[in-house]
C-alpha cells in the first residue's frame, strides 16, 4: 500500500500571496488571486465563461462543480479581476482563462520557486486559507459552506484551519 501524503493544513499569508503573485504572469496571477479570493477549485477556475458573472449581484454561478452547480459570493477583489478578465473574452460563451489546469500547476510551482516559498504554498491551499479566513471572521459554518461550496460539514472543517488566536477577540464580552 503507498504512504498516505501527510495533509497540507498550510495557510497561505498576504505576504506569501503577494510574493508568489509577483513572480507570476498577469493571467496566471489573475487565476491564483481568484482562488484565494472565492475559494474556488482550480477546474471551477479554468471552466468559467463571461456568461457565469453576475458582477453587479457580486455572484458567479458555477456549473457541474464537484458538488454540483452553485452560486459563488465574490469579494471586491474578485469582481475587480473579473472585470479585467471578463473584458477580454471573446464572446460569451469562451472560457475567461485560455489555459489548462496543468499550465497552471507549472507556473505556480515555478513561482514559488523563484519567490524561495514553502513547498506548502500551492494552487489549492488558496481555497484552504480563504475557508479559514472566512471562518475565522465569524460566519457560522452553513455560510462558510456558502463560500466553499461544501455540502457536508465535515468535508468544510477539513479545509478550516483556524487557531486557538482565531477566537480569543470573540471570547470577551
Amino acid at each position: 500500500m503507498p504512504p498516505t501524503s501527510k495533509p497540507r493544513n498550510h495557510v497561505v499569508s498576504k505576504a506569501e500571496l503577494a510574493s508568489l503573485l509577483s513572480e507570476l504572469t498577469p493571467v496566471m496571477a489573475s487565476i491564483v488571486e481568484l482562488a484565494f479570493e472565492t475559494a474556488m477549485r482550480r477546474s471551477e477556475i479554468l471552466n468559467l465563461s463571461k456568461k457565469d458573472l453576475n458582477l453587479e449581484d457580486r455572484t458567479l454561478d458555477i456549473i457541474n462543480a464537484k458538488t454540483g452547480d452553485r452560486i459563488c459570493p465574490l469579494t471586491s477583489r474578485a469582481i475587480e479581476i473579473l472585470g479585467v478578465v471578463a473584458n477580454r473574452a471573446l464572446n460569451e460563451e469562451s472560457k475567461l482563462f485560455q489555459v489548462t489546469k496543468w499550465g497552471v500547476s507549472q507556473a505556480v510551482r515555478r513561482a514559488r520557486r523563484r519567490a524561495g516559498l514553502s513547498e506548502d504554498v500551492r494552487l489549492h491551499q488558496m481555497r484552504h486559507s480563504r475557508i479559514t479566513a472566512v471562518a475565522a471572521r465569524g460566519l457560522n459554518p452553513q455560510q462558510v459552506m456558502l463560500v466553499s461550496g461544501h455540502r457536508d460539514i465535515r468535508s468544510m472543517a477539513r479545509y478550516s484551519h483556524l487557531s486557538v488566536h482565531d477566537v480569543l477577540d470573540k471570547i470577551d464580552f
